[in-house]
């Protein structure tokens, strides 16, 4: 028997299961960290990549605008402007929406081919293709005063497609610096397209989109400034990837469009014209050619296309 007295083996006891308490304590707050952390890293790895998938349409069209015009000496592009997106969804719900005065069957599912940064070396391939296709497309055209040049635009209009506005510098320092920039450089190129073609346009693409976040005035200030003017604003839904920094396989192109084309009521498709989207040109016949097969339209940009926008015109401009 121990000759510990009564009052010790108390005191022991209490020791112990403090100890144990402690121990108890530790053990779940450690095993609350681990789980918090581990389900802090799964939400947040969710997260990013969801947010990745959003923008990576808007940081493609800014990565063509850096390396595309790069290669005209009369078109400056501010390369270092490549913080390009911010999160938005499509704007156009799938398979909801047709045009009333459109002359096709209004279930038909509308593809959209648009070519921005043109005219360079690959618009006469670009419209050889769609002539013999017989398709019509849309064309976002930057400003160029070169004899050739002009005779590229007016080809367009006389070929039956839109001709559209995407900016005259493609500089994006001098062009978002405010709504009095913004709004002489798109009426530079207004006017060029004009004495060119005699067409004066209204449908026009914002260099970077209407969510790039490198403009130094608010874009919700030149969207209402555009709307004004009468112009209608369009950015994509759809991509060919020929902007990313990824050098992508021609069959690569035509599966970047194809995955996701048809699956909006009007799917408006971003590529590029220039000098260096050689593959682009060569994706096109087939990416043209799985579009009919699978039964939808292609059509150019007219009054009764439903704009595609990232940031929509009725969010900003009070109707």
């Amino acid at each position: 028997m121990s000759n510990e007295p009564i009052s010790g083996l108390r005191e022991r006891e209490r020791r112990r299961r403090r100890v144990n308490r402690i121990k108890k304590v530790i053990i779940g707050l450690i095993s609350f960290w681990m789980i918090f952390s581990l389900t802090a890293i799964v939400i947040l790895t969710i997260s990013i990549t969801a947010a990745n998938k959003r923008i990576d349409n808007v940081e493609q069209h800014n990565q063509a605008d850096a390396t595309g015009n790069s290669d005209s000496d009369k078109n400056d592009v501010d390369n270092k402007d490549d913080n390009i997106g911010e999160d938005y969804e499509p704007t156009d719900d799938p398979i909801d929406d047709t045009g009333e005065d459109e002359p096709i069957d209004e279930n038909a599912i509308k593809v959209y081919l648009t070519f921005d940064d043109g005219p360079s070396e690959n618009t006469e391939k670009i419209l050889d293709i769609l002539k013999e296709y017989d398709v019509k497309a849309t064309f976002f055209v930057i400003g160029k005063t070169d004899d050739y040049s002009k005779e590229l635009y007016k080809r367009i209009v006389d070929e039956g497609h839109t001709i559209a506005l995407h900016s005259y510098s493609h500089r994006y320092s001098s062009i978002y610096k405010s709504v009095e920039d913004y709004a002489k450089d798109l009426q530079k190129i207004s006017d060029v397209v004009f004495d060119a073609t005699g067409v004066r346009c209204k449908f026009i693409r914002f260099p970077g989109g209407s969510s790039n976040t490198v403009s130094a005035v608010s874009m919700k200030d030149i969207i209402k400034y555009v709307t004004e003017q009468g112009y209608v604003y369009f950015d994509w839904n759809v991509v060919n990837g020929d902007a990313t920094a990824k050098n992508y396989t021609v069959d690569q192109l035509v599966d970047n469009v194809m995955n996701d084309v048809g699956k909006y009521q009007t799917n408006v498709v971003l590529m590029h014209d220039a000098r260096a989207k050689t593959s682009t040109v060569e994706a096109l016949p087939t990416i043209i050619e799985k579009i009919l097969e699978k039964g939808y339209v292609i059509l150019p940009i007219d009054d009764n296309t439903t704009p595609i926008q990232h940031i929509k015109v009725e969010s900003v401009v009070t109707q």
